[in-house]
């Protein structure tokens, strides 16, 4: 059960602005400068609407999905006794539409955006509904994601102490070439930075969200400032791989071959996995590519895809327990999940909370398996993280 909770006083004075920036899509742009619009008799307050949608747009941008089930429990509470017709309002001007029906007892009715709004221009809007701001001041603490208390209010408090060169992120931007939906979710994360509006939120399986994870590579490491200093970037080397060795380790039932296993972690821990894998395979691919292969196959359902193919062609004992392991737990997505908890456990459990038992005044900003402070305290941070990352995986 989700339990709400007020944030320290860091997060409510950011919200003095008055009010929240959102996405406004070309299509809602007439309705953005009224205050209510008449529907079925009823008045809307185009604020809610906007806001709807805003949310949809946000959460697609997080999770590359288009479709999302809506509760009408959550939509009421939030939107009031005609939440309906808000949704119908949207559906009604193909904004949204459905795609599944409510199914009792197994989930709530699905939708989807058109398509053509995640195409088109995607402007500002700064929504002042108190009812909103209100609800804006309040932060859903998901109680399954094992974070430590504390530790979740210092990387709350800590987010707001981030600045942004700003016209150096947007130039980055507009003189690069970019999908259309990594630009926009982009510059509206830089815009977000820039007037202090942090959005977060932490998943099921301790990954925590924010403007800043979904920032490109470029900006995060030349465009941020703590405090006004500049930062640095500490990660851990092939994340996902090394976490997957230490999964071996406590659940390998004789399965993967010992001298694969010392190799594959050898690989991991200097950071050569990658390479080791595009060379042995000789697949033609290049890093970016080969991560994408390797996600397919820790990820996916494993139906003997080409990712498969070149990935079982190098790790074959480590391929098999991969499907084993999914097998047994009855579900593909466990592997994912278990691994991001795992990566969950040592960043925020192990690193950051020796770092703030030790340093409280360094602030720290995370971007799942790495974490990002000032340049001032890089020997110190550096010494910590590779202290436990040593100790996690016995090195």
């Amino acid at each position: 059960m989700n339990q709400v909770i007020e944030v320290k006083d860091k997060f409510s004075k950011s919200n003095q602005n008055k009010y929240i920036l959102q996405f406004l899509p070309n299509v809602l742009d007439s309705i953005s400068k009224l205050k209510y619009i008449k529907y079925q008799n009823s008045n809307l307050k185009s604020a809610y609407l906007i806001d709807i949608v805003h949310n949809l747009i946000l959460r697609y941008y997080f999770k590359k999905e288009n479709s999302f089930n809506l509760s009408s429990l959550i939509l009421k509470e939030k939107y009031g006794f005609k939440y309906n017709y808000y949704i119908n309002y949207l559906v009604s001007c193909n904004i949204i539409s459905m795609i599944k029906k409510h199914l009792k007892g197994k989930n709530s009715r699905i939708y989807k955006l058109n398509e053509d709004i995640l195409k088109s221009e995607i402007k500002r809007y700064k929504n002042y509904d108190k009812f909103l701001l209100k609800k804006s001041k309040l932060f859903i603490d998901n109680d399954k994601d094992h974070i430590l208390p504390d530790v979740k209010n210092k990387l709350i408090e800590d987010l707001f102490s981030v600045n942004i060169d700003f016209q150096k992120s947007i130039f980055y931007l507009d003189s690069t070439n970019q999908n259309i939906d990594i630009y926009n979710k982009n510059k509206y994360s830089v815009e977000c930075i820039k007037d202090n509006h942090i959005f977060y939120h932490f998943d099921s399986y301790g990954r925590l969200h924010t403007n800043f994870t979904i920032l490109k590579s470029y900006i995060r490491k030349n465009c941020l400032l703590i405090n006004g200093e500049e930062t640095f970037e500490k990660d851990i080397n092939n994340s996902q791989p090394l976490f997957l060795y230490k999964l071996i380790c406590e659940n390998d039932i004789f399965i993967v071959d010992d001298k694969e296993k010392d190799l594959f972690k050898s690989l991991t821990l200097s950071g050569n996995f990658y390479q080791y894998l595009i060379e042995k395979s000789n697949c033609q691919l290049d890093k970016k590519r080969i991560k994408e292969v390797v996600y397919r196959v820790f990820f996916g359902k494993n139906y003997k895809s080409k990712s498969d193919e070149i990935f079982k062609s190098v790790f074959p004992t480590i391929y098999l327990f991969i499907k084993s392991y999914k097998r047994e737990m009855g579900d593909y997505r466990i592997l994912a999940y278990n691994l991001q908890r795992s990566e969950s456990n040592l960043i925020f459990n192990k690193i950051i909370k020796k770092l703030m038992d030790i340093y409280p005044e360094i602030k720290i900003v995370t971007v799942h398996d790495s974490i990002i402070c000032s340049i001032k305290y890089k020997d110190i941070v550096e010494i910590i993280f590779n202290k436990m990352l040593k100790e996690e995986f016995n090195f």
